[in-house]
């Protein structure tokens, strides 16, 4: 066989390996996305719950504080009622004393309510955890085996790279600049195999003689209809 189609066809074996893997790298993000999304619309009734009892929880941490606070400042009138010196004096703390304890009654009021909702919530949440947790592992192995298969394939880009470097270097220039041309016209595919009678590329019928001269494969010859490099495998 020609040397130059010999490495014509392990050239374009190589493109359209690195093609595939490209193809491949680019859809990844895609189906992360696709994968994360499913499983959010699949177990939005629980997410949603969860949701929920994180804010309930959140809001009864928040009330919680400022009944402290009020508390501070209760014990801090009583201290000054304590310390009056006049009737004025008493009867402001007497005020300040009703109003923190009115403060600290609406408040626990609130904390209660919130303690049935995070009840009621909780007990959901623990009920479905186990299953939810279950679909969570199974996403989380599938999101490692897409980062896995992303980190093989840039290894075999870099491999398909090296490989292709001396390949290029082969050929001529006309040949290679005929290669080059053909890749971007035919998406990649710059030759096609040639079987029984037939381009597989175009599936245009070769002349007989021309087809023997392909089986020999002594010189470049392209397809008269796709202008593709024909080669026969034997």
């Amino acid at each position: 066989m020609n040397p130059e189609l010999s490495q014509l066809i392990s050239l374009q074996d190589v493109d359209v390996e690195i093609k595939r893997i490209n193809a491949e790298i680019e859809s990844l993000p895609a189906k992360r996305n696709e994968l994360e999304s499913q499983f959010a619309a699949e177990n939005k009734e629980f997410l949603d719950v969860k949701q929920q009892l994180d804010e309930a929880l959140t809001q009864k941490r928040r009330l919680e504080g400022e009944i402290e606070a009020e508390q501070q400042m209760l014990e801090k009138f009583k201290a000054d009622q304590m310390k009056a010196t006049n009737e004025r004096e008493y009867s402001t703390s007497v005020r300040e004393i009703d109003t923190a304890k009115k403060t600290i009654s609406g408040l626990e009021t609130e904390v209660l309510k919130l303690m049935e909702q995070v009840e009621k919530l909780d007990a959901h949440v623990k009920e479905r955890s186990p299953e939810i947790e279950s679909k969570r592992v199974e996403m989380e192995k599938q999101l490692n085996e897409y980062e896995t298969l992303a980190k093989a394939d840039a290894e075999k880009l870099t491999s398909l790279f090296a490989e292709r470097t001396p390949l290029l270097e082969t050929l001529s220039s006309e040949t290679r600049s005929t290669y080059d041309r053909m890749s971007k016209i035919k998406s990649g595919l710059a030759l096609s195999e040639a079987r029984d009678y037939k381009c597989l590329a175009c599936r245009m019928t070769i002349r007989p003689q021309v087809f023997n001269d392909i089986r020999r494969g002594e010189t470049l010859i392209t397809c008269e209809n796709c202008g593709r490099i024909l080669f026969f495998r034997g």
